[in-house]
Parts: structure tokens; C-alpha cells; sequence
């Protein structure tokens, strides 16, 4: 068990907080494959969302309960253009743990609806509080 000051430490970046190695926004499907060896599965058929794709997900470990991870690319580039990670059930305790950290690590979030958004210089990580998911994705120029 790490102490809350690790934790939030390990915030500092999403990337940590899955414990990956670096991935950068832009890189492509080969790229990002390269980048997570052994650590991701295809999915087939390839998953489809509003403006991505996701062909490969792995499995992950945040708060000692298992979340699926989605590296999703444009349709229209092929680039990386958001992560997600989903909780395969809500549970409460967990879901106010991450937000706190989040809390402590980035500042206090902007909440709309059952979302909690935290943005950072270049990214941002929005907290789907009904479903338990973390989005984690790149601020453009129109948003920061």
C-alpha cells in the first residue's frame, strides 16, 4: 500500500497513475503498441466511438481493483487521441479515493452533470462518477 503522498506524487502524470510507460499524444497505433509491449490485447472487431477507435485494450491495476484501458486514435488521423480506463463496477470508496487524489494532485475540478474534469497545461483527466471512468485526453488550443 502506498502512502497519500506517493499517490498523489504518482498523479502528477495519468500515466503514472496506471503505471505505463510513456505514451505521447499523436503516436500511432504501431507506436503506442511498441510502447506498452505484452501489454495490450486486440480487440476484434475493432471498437468504434463518436470520433476514435480503439483496436487493442490492456488491463490495469489502480487502487488494487482492476480497470480495462482503451488507447483510442482519431478516425481521421489514426493518431492517439484519448485514453480510457473503465472500472468494471462502481464501488464508492474507490471512486472518492481517485477523485480526492485527483483533487490533491491537479487542483479542484470542474463538475458538470456526474463529471469531474481536472485540467492540467497540456492534458486534462475527466471522472465519469456514474460509470467509473477516467478519460484521459489532450487540451487543444480552443480549450486551454
Amino acid at each position: 500500500m502506498t502512502s497519500l503522498a506517493e499517490d498523489v506524487r504518482s498523479l502528477a502524470d495519468v500515466r503514472n497513475l496506471a503505471g505505463w510507460p510513456a505514451i505521447e499524444w499523436g503516436m500511432t497505433e504501431e507506436e503506442v503498441a511498441d510502447a506498452l509491449e505484452g501489454r495490450l490485447t486486440p480487440i476484434i472487431p475493432v471498437a468504434r466511438f463518436a470520433s476514435a477507435y480503439a483496436p487493442a485494450k490492456g488491463v490495469l491495476t489502480i487502487e488494487e481493483h482492476p480497470f480495462e484501458v482503451f488507447p483510442q486514435f482519431s478516425l481521421d488521423t489514426g493518431e492517439l487521441c484519448q485514453v480510457l480506463f473503465r472500472a468494471s463496477d462502481v464501488n464508492r470508496d474507490r471512486l472518492e479515493r481517485i477523485s480526492a487524489l485527483l483533487t490533491v494532485g491537479h487542483g479542484r475540478p470542474v463538475e458538470q452533470g456526474t463529471r469531474r474534469t481536472w485540467i492540467g497545461p497540456t492534458a486534462a483527466v475527466e471522472l465519469d462518477t456514474e460509470r467509473l471512468w477516467l478519460r484521459w485526453y489532450p487540451i487543444t488550443d480552443a480549450e486551454g
